[in-house]
């Protein structure tokens, strides 16, 4: 099939096979299967040959190596101090480490060590932004289909790892699956093949110009330009001994089960009957889907007396056989070759040049002739056109570093790139020494990540001290801390949540914000026109104020960035509302001091100085502002915007008040505005 494909090909490439003087190409081509076996076959010989070909759902998503390979990546993720369950997880197709490198890995601690620091970085990703952002960093920072994309089956894989990223982030979004979950509902699919759903079908690559595989079952009612039907010669005879099933003439032709009656010969030749005329229904079903050419494959393959084509092609086997699966078989073996030409040439004499018999084309090792034109050697295209380079996704922190393409994240506490939980750290300082308070906790990006996981989870009215003290246990063991800093760092956030916020709208503290008014890690996108350096310093100058131009200017002298459009983003870690009123706050846990008296206000001011904070909170501020006008009706920058704070959550004690620990600010109306129309166009 695949030899006789191929040169119909190249014959259509010289134009000598041609449909409505059109070239024979490979979208004119189905080949009708009827097993997923048969259609791997098919699929295989086609790409021998280099003939691109499509499978039409062809099995089920869960049963492909591609979801063996997520699992076992996904388990490797879930639990990254699994160094076995990381071994299984590289050595998979997708990951591409093979037996030799893998040695070598286990050989060099360095490179191994990096393996282990990333598939635990994918963790904490997967933890504070879900499933669906973690495996597409994943996917690219591996390059898995870069890689996979060059092999025979490449589009195949491809589109089966897409397709089941796409499944799982749906799953874990609808039936809210931890990492755990998703892992086991994963793992639960692929086991069981009964709760394998319709929808979870194989997808379809591109068919643009593909030969189509279809099962005989899909393409009925559908019409194919040229149809191959290679594999219609499937038996008859029963082949489960432990079973009938057949349609009981003695009892209104009723649907039977027979699991060992006393008339199971009589059962078993009813149905081989049945199973004989549903064959011929298929051969009927796959012979009528052709427009313009159909092969049919027939021969003295082995067990081929009890098929459809015998039956249909063979009269003396039809006629020994009277619709007996097991009579026709004993007839057939009486035939050889010669017998079985003269029956087929008999039926090409009788189709008035409709038929014709040949023998089958030979497989040779030659490929198909080139298209026309074609030179031997290929030749690169010289690109012609432009390319804007302006057009990117923007945050703070690509602007303030002067890399394009740094990925914005939330605040990870004074470090760019986040190392693993030190593990140690907590037992640096054994439970009863009296220096062992937050002014003690260790410093760096994990720690950052620890404590905004516990205020994105805590109830801030802390009604229950044990529930809080367990979610903080819990969180200190997730991220590879001693549980010694349990009661520490409860004291830490019961002072920041019970702290006087000093709003100029109405004092109050974080304990009294429901859960319900509060939207954690709020991420934001919105579209970013021409901007350069000097637009983004103008605005400082000339808007924000006296007081600022004498400090924040001089900071801001510092950027340099390539001018850009595209799209601004960045994540806030908490918007609240309380009276109406909507507030931002930024947990900043930067280690100013051992002391609270080293929080003061002007302690925090070189710290927002230094690091270009206003600029952030200025840009939070106007995605806040753009969020609120497309939600409330009448909305007003002055009626519902209240206030911004960073918290230094060190240094915060509601004995010494909000005058340590609390930056607090809110833009003027005219310079949100004015940023507003600067970044987006309008407000």
């Amino acid at each position: 099939v695949a030899a006789e494909i191929s040169r119909l090909l190249a014959l259509g490439r010289q134009e000598q096979a041609l449909i409505d003087e059109k070239r024979v190409e490979e979208k004119d081509i189905a080949v009708l299967v009827r097993t997923n076996n048969e259609a791997g076959l098919v699929q295989q010989a086609l790409g021998e040959v280099k003939v691109h070909s499509v499978l039409y759902n062809i099995g089920n998503l869960f049963s492909t190596p591609e979801a063996m390979d997520i699992q076992y990546i996904l388990a490797a993720v879930v639990d990254p101090a699994d160094e076995k369950a990381l071994k299984a997880a590289l050595v998979t197709d997708l990951l591409g480490v093979g037996g030799e490198e893998l040695e070598r890995l286990m050989g060099d601690e360095t490179a191994w060590e990096g393996w282990l620091i990333r598939i635990g970085e994918y963790h904490d990703t997967w933890a504070r932004f879900g499933f669906f952002k973690m495996i597409r960093e994943m996917l690219s920072r591996e390059g898995v289909l870069p890689r996979i994309a060059p092999w025979p089956d490449g589009e195949r894989r491809a589109v089966n790892v897409l397709h089941l990223t796409e499944v799982l982030h749906q799953t874990a979004l609808d039936k809210q699956l931890d990492m755990y979950g998703l892992l086991k509902w994963l793992s639960a699919q692929r086991a069981d093949s009964s709760s394998q759903l319709e929808e979870h079908q194989l997808r379809l690559e591109s068919d643009e110009n593909a030969v189509k595989i279809v099962t005989i079952h899909k393409s009925k009612g559908l019409e194919y330009p040229i149809v191959f039907c290679p594999f219609l010669w499937a038996g008859s005879k029963v082949k489960d001994r432990d079973k009938l099933v057949f349609h009981d003439e003695s009892n209104e032709l009723s649907r039977t089960i027979d699991l060992g009656s006393p008339d199971w010969d009589r059962h078993q030749a009813l149905t081989e009957q049945e199973n004989l005329a549903e064959n011929i229904r298929l051969v009927y079903v796959a012979m009528t889907r052709a427009k313009h050419r159909l092969y049919l494959i027939w021969g003295r393959f082995n067990r081929a007396g009890d098929t459809a084509p015998a039956y249909l092609f063979h009269p003396e086997v039809a006629q020994a056989g009277n619709g007996q699966p097991g009579l026709m078989a004993e007839e057939f073996k009486k035939l050889g070759d010669p017998d079985l030409w003269r029956d087929l040439m008999d039926i090409q004499d009788r189709s008035n040049g409709s038929i014709k018999v040949s023998e089958l084309p030979n497989m040779t090792e030659d490929s198909p002739p080139a298209p026309a034109g074609q030179a031997d050697e290929l030749t690169c295209r010289d690109f012609k056109g432009k390319i804007n380079r302006n057009r990117r996704m923007a945050s703070f922190s690509s602007l303030v570093s002067s890399q394009p393409h740094r990925v914005e994240l939330a605040d990870r506490d004074e470090t760019i790139h986040p190392g693993p939980a030190p593990a140690a750290a907590g037992r640096e300082l054994p439970l009863d020494k009296p220096e062992q308070d937050m002014f003690a906790f260790p410093k760096g990006a994990a720690s950052g990540i620890l404590l905004h996981e516990i205020f994105e989870d805590v109830d801030f009215a802390l009604p229950d001290e044990a529930a809080a003290k367990e979610l903080i246990n819990r969180k200190l063991a997730d991220h590879g801390f001693n549980e010694c800093w349990k009661d520490p760092i409860y004291s830490l956030v019961k002072n920041t949540l019970t702290t006087s916020l000093n709003s100029d709208f109405g004092d109050f503290c974080l304990a009294q914000v429901p859960a319900a008014e509060r939207l954690n890690e709020l991420e934001f996108y919105f579209p970013l026109q021409k901007l350069t350096e000097r637009d983004l310093k103008n605005v400082f100058v000339h808007q924000v104020g006296a007081a600022s131009a004498s400090t924040l200017p001089s900071r801001l002298e510092r950027l340099d960035f390539r001018p850009l459009e595209g799209f601004m983003k960045g994540f806030i870690d908490l918007v609240f509302r309380f009276n109406n009123r909507f507030y931002i706050v930024d947990w900043k846990s930067n280690h100013l001091g051992g002391k609270t008296l080293d929080y003061n206000s002007d302690a925090l001011q070189r710290v927002m100085n230094d690091n270009v904070y206003k600029l952030q909170y200025y840009l939070y501020t106007v995605a806040v502002d753009q969020y609120l006008n497309l939600r409330i009706p009448n909305y007003s920058y002055a009626t519902h915007f209240g206030e911004v704070y960073y918290l230094f959550i060190r240094g915060i004690d509601p004995t010494y008040g909000p005058a340590y620990g609390v930056y607090k600010n809110r833009p003027p109306q005219g310079a949100i505005e004015t940023l507003s129309t600067t970044l987006i166009g309008r407000k």
